[in-house]
């Protein structure tokens, strides 16, 4: 029974490898900390706060939803070199057996402020992540009633040998490189995550998350006085398994003291052998507040069960910025 509940539960892992290729977000750029350490502080504000929600999949059954939210800040000393400080939580539901998963993670950065354009960030995140399932629902084959032809849930499913939860402590890595020049802003990132390769299995068997490595580009690029045009990529690399997103925003800038830019563009998702989906995003920023919306269009060997309907996500980014700068001075006598 417990080898059966082990291939079942790889099947729901290759299940949802196959529809969400692990837990990912379109409008990635706004959950900073979730892929890279490095972005923790990476700011011009004073304090940074991140939220994101997406549902996918509700047309193929329960819905996949995740939620993520941090709290960042950068620390300066004398308005340049300085340290970055965050936390950062991740709720992930998905499938039929509400397997959940719980990240809490607290980041620290070192911002290097080389000149008044160049910024290197190195990031270290360490954190505790739980999961667990339950079977509530879902029907076994000892619970198959042969008087009648049925599964039924009052039958014994013979659990006895299987965790339903799990966790372990998660470690990850990163770097960012950030520029601003005349009408040219880079950025670009690697990271590394589950460093520490934990061990995650619910069989009792040695089974653990092999490190994933992530690379992330973009440039705003300034057209005129009210026009940006920012090209990206997010490409994630595990064992023998990749994703790319990528594509492009456009930004306006309006000159009001309530809505100050809006903003539009495309993307799409893909690996080497499938295109995934195809994405639309909207959104503005108004008070210091950024909020995106963006529909998934689903393009996969899936798109006859799901009739195209993939996922919605909304983000949300607050940055404020205080009068008084935050920076870190020595007190030193004069004589």
């Amino acid at each position: 029974m417990r080898y059966f509940l082990c291939l079942i539960f790889i099947i729901i892992a290759f299940r949802i490898a196959s529809f969400g290729q692990d837990i990912h977000f379109t409008q990635y750029y706004a959950t900073p900390l979730v892929f890279n350490p490095a972005a923790t502080g990476l700011f011009d504000e004073n304090i940074r706060l991140s939220n994101n929600y997406r549902t996918q999949w509700s047309a193929v059954g329960v819905p996949y939803q995740t939620v993520s939210v941090s709290l960042d800040a950068p620390i300066r000393f004398r308005g340049k070199s300085g340290l970055g400080v965050g936390f950062m939580f991740l709720h992930d539901k998905s499938g039929g057996t509400k397997l959940t998963a719980n990240k809490f993670m607290l980041s620290l950065s070192y911002l290097l402020r080389i000149n008044q354009k160049n910024t290197i960030s190195l990031g270290l995140q360490g954190g505790y992540v739980n999961k667990y399932f339950t079977l509530d629902g879902i029907t076994l084959p000892s619970q198959y009633n042969p008087e009648t032809g049925y599964y039924d849930l009052n039958l014994p499913n013979n659990v006895t040998d299987m965790d339903m939860s799990l966790g372990y402590v998660d470690m990850h890595a990163g770097i960012a490189y950030s520029g601003k020049f005349q009408k040219v802003e880079p950025m670009i990132s690697l990271s590394v995550l589950h460093l520490n390769s934990p061990k995650e299995t619910y069989c009792n068997a040695d089974s653990k998350l092999t490190p994933r490595m992530l690379f992330n580009g973009e440039v705003r690029i300034l057209c005129g006085k009210s026009w940006s045009v920012i090209p990206h990529i997010l490409t994630t690399f595990n064992k023998k398994t990749e994703e790319m997103l990528f594509g492009v925003l456009a930004e306006r800038a309006i000159p009001t003291k309530v809505i100050t830019s809006v903003f539009f563009g495309a993307s799409g998702r893909t690996s080497f052998s499938n295109f995934d989906a195809a994405m639309l995003t909207a959104g503005l920023t108004f008070y210091g507040i950024t909020v995106g919306a963006s529909y998934d269009i689903n393009l996969s060997k899936l798109m006859q069960a799901t009739n195209a309907r993939g996922a919605f996500e909304i983000s949300l980014i607050y940055k404020l910025k205080f009068e008084k700068k935050n920076y870190i001075t020595l007190p030193c006598d004069r004589f």
